[in-house]
């Protein structure tokens, strides 16, 4: 493993490193067209890679390229930006020729250290006090950036830790053991309105909702169900809940954790017996969706036909839904799914 002890160590003027320069956009939030897109919006928040929201093309405002850091002034933070982005305001853009994702990594928590000694008083951050900050970086043979060291470094910590989760959700797959295979266990069929409370969703118009970070459940097919981004609050707030649409696309249904609010498209289905958890209600997600074909636009998925509906489910030794099964199967799809993906990302981490 490579260390940084055995490593000799200079410390370089910011813009000796980096070119500096105020954002290409600079769009005030209030002036944004807020129709959901694929450009991360940057701001000054100190959390989510600095991304306050994701945007369409904003006509009139240039786009910052991506393979740079951005800095929020006021606020001191600092992020890399792999992809083109809009900004808010107050956002300087550093830029390296020979930077990447991975010795970006290294370099950033360095320069927060830097800009720590800024504050909100008579020494706070301006561009002329950043120009001059220095940094303190690794350096080769001939006295430059070992930027080439930095990348390595970097590489080799994700390497680590990839395998370190590889080697646990190994570790989670044996101890789930041997499950009987879906068509070995014996099923039958239940109400909805026997395994479930039916609560209604709430209806918020576009003009009542303030903007905020609580997830607003709609009537959608993606975005785990998500058309908005609230800090509104009403009586269909929940969590721990399946959203099911019965309007917009029918029957298509998400598992929410968080505490969330619901369209009065959406209901929100919870378990009676209150032991409900991620992989129970993943299972009986892929249920409900078994019911997609019979319900349409014109028969919709309401309420009253929710609570005729049978769901077909694996029951155990005494006839009642096998709750501990349906855990520990989507335990073993989850952890398989899992590990697939960590083994393929090993993999883009070359040397």
């Amino acid at each position: 493993m490579l260390s940084l002890n055995d490593r000799e160590w200079k410390t370089f003027q910011l813009t000796d490193i980096f070119s500096i320069k105020s954002t290409s956009s600079s769009i005030d939030k209030i002036k944004l067209k807020r129709i959901a897109g694929h450009y991360p919006y940057i701001t000054r928040t100190d959390t989510n890679n600095g991304i306050n929201d994701f945007v369409c093309k904003q006509e009139g405002y240039q786009l910052d390229g991506g393979n740079c850091i951005t800095i929020g002034l006021d606020t001191q933070t600092a992020f890399y930006q792999d992809n083109a982005f809009y900004t808010g305001q107050n956002i300087q853009v550093l830029r390296n020729s020979k930077i990447n994702r991975y010795n970006a990594k290294f370099i950033l928590p360095i320069l927060k250290n830097t800009l720590s000694v800024f504050n909100w008083g008579g020494n706070g951050a301006t561009l002329t006090r950043l120009k001059r900050s220095k940094i303190l970086l690794p350096i080769t043979d001939k006295g430059e950036p070992d930027y080439t060291f930095m990348e390595q470094y970097i590489k080799e910590r994700e390497r680590q830790i990839i395998q370190n989760y590889i080697d646990y959700i190994g570790k989670n797959i044996q101890i789930g053991g041997a499950l009987p295979p879906l068509n070995q266990k014996e099923w039958r069929e239940f109400r909805i309105c026997d395994i479930f409370t039916i609560g209604a969703g709430k209806r918020l118009t576009r003009a009542d909702m303030l903007s905020g970070n609580k997830p607003f459940i709609g009537a959608t097919d993606n975005n785990n169900g998500i058309t908005e981004f609230v800090s509104n609050t009403n009586v269909s707030e929940d969590s721990n809940v399946l959203g099911v649409n019965y309007n917009g696309s029918v029957v298509e249904n998400f598992y929410h954790p968080y505490t969330c609010i619901f369209s009065d498209d959406v209901k929100r289905f919870k378990l009676k017996n209150g032991q409900g958890n991620a992989y129970i209600y993943l299972f009986l997600k892929t249920m409900i969706l078994q019911q997609k074909n019979k319900y349409t636009y014109g028969y919709k998925f309401n309420e009253k036909r929710m609570h005729r509906q049978f769901l077909l489910l694996p029951i155990d030794e005494s006839g009642l839904p096998d709750w501990i099964y349906m855990e520990e199967y989507a335990k073993q799809i989850y952890y398989k799914i899992r590990l697939e993906y960590l083994q393929q990302k090993a993999l883009t981490i070359t040397a």
